[in-house]
């Protein structure tokens, strides 16, 4: 009954023909292919807070129907997912960890460049040495503290029962192969497997809290730039020391001061305005 019908509306406008309205409000009330059924790739996620109605339930299919195309589609779908990314995670765990001289060069730098002044026989230079020194153990005791307030962030998120939203695909075999080697304890899979809203809170609140310090008043010996660059790098020196360089704490917080100073290491930095880069960007069609 279902194809002449569906055959009709869509040659309708050459027939002239109309489907009839209380066809038409069966076809809409029915709760197998009507407004009232919602296909499982189509559900809303139960931890968003949002307006339940009676379209946004699964409801089950009748036993006698072939399946929902889009279910099948779905599983099928779900299935290369997992491979691909099951695949993708034991190709980057087979990979050494190597500490990126790069991104800890600055740090070193510094305070090698600290170590000179407080050793000069100038006594200028060894009070701007003491200064800097003052300045970096600031920043280092800034870093542990933003540490802290993540790893307790991140271990608050833990068993809370909430589901990956929008945006989160593809987490769920990352964290099921973080958790086979033990990184749960670290926040990594238990904080993948929160929805969105959750995971963008907690990142937002610790990124505040590290670019928020240390106060200028104890680094005012460098620029601005200055603190930032060694902010990240040491962020990522911190995490070699206390993880091995095993958790996301440096990417969460500095991922662009780290990416510049990468760039600048390789001799491979065009800086661009927002405005310049948006009119650059090639966009999909």
């Amino acid at each position: 009954m279902m194809i002449p019908r569906f055959c009709t509306v869509l040659d309708g406008t050459k027939t002239g023909k109309t489907l009839l309205q209380d066809k038409y409000s069966q076809d809409c009330n029915s709760k197998t292919y009507g407004i009232q059924y919602t296909p499982l790739w189509k559900e809303i996620d139960q931890d968003h807070n949002a307006v339940q109605s009676s379209s946004s339930i699964h409801l089950s299919r009748q036993s006698h129907l072939p399946p929902f195309v889009m279910d099948v589609l779905y599983k099928e779908a779900q299935c290369v997912k997992d491979n691909c990314l099951r695949q993708i995670e034991e190709h980057f765990n087979s990979l050494p960890k190597v500490k990126d001289p790069d991104l800890i060069a600055p740090w070193h730098a510094a305070e090698a460049h600290t170590k000179d002044m407080l050793s000069s026989p100038d006594h200028n230079k060894r009070v701007v040495g003491q200064a800097h020194k003052s300045a970096m153990d600031a920043i280092k005791a800034h870093i542990v503290c933003v540490h802290n307030l993540s790893a307790e962030i991140m271990n608050s998120t833990r068993n809370a029962g909430a589901h990956a939203g929008i945006g989160s695909v593809g987490v769920d075999v990352g964290a099921r192969a973080a958790a086979r080697h033990g990184k749960g304890k670290k926040g990594g899979a238990d904080f993948s497997n929160q929805s969105i809203k959750t995971r963008q809170d907690c990142l937002r609140r610790v990124s505040r809290a590290f670019v928020g310090g240390p106060p200028a008043e104890e680094t005012f010996v460098f620029s601005q730039e200055e603190v930032a660059k060694l902010r990240a790098s040491y962020a990522y020196v911190y995490d070699w020391m206390k993880h091995g360089g095993d958790t996301r704490f440096p990417w969460n917080v500095a991922f662009d001061e780290l990416g510049e100073i990468k760039l600048r290491a390789q001799k491979d930095f065009k800086p661009i305005s927002r405005e310049f880069y948006e009119k650059m960007s090639i966009r999909k069609f």
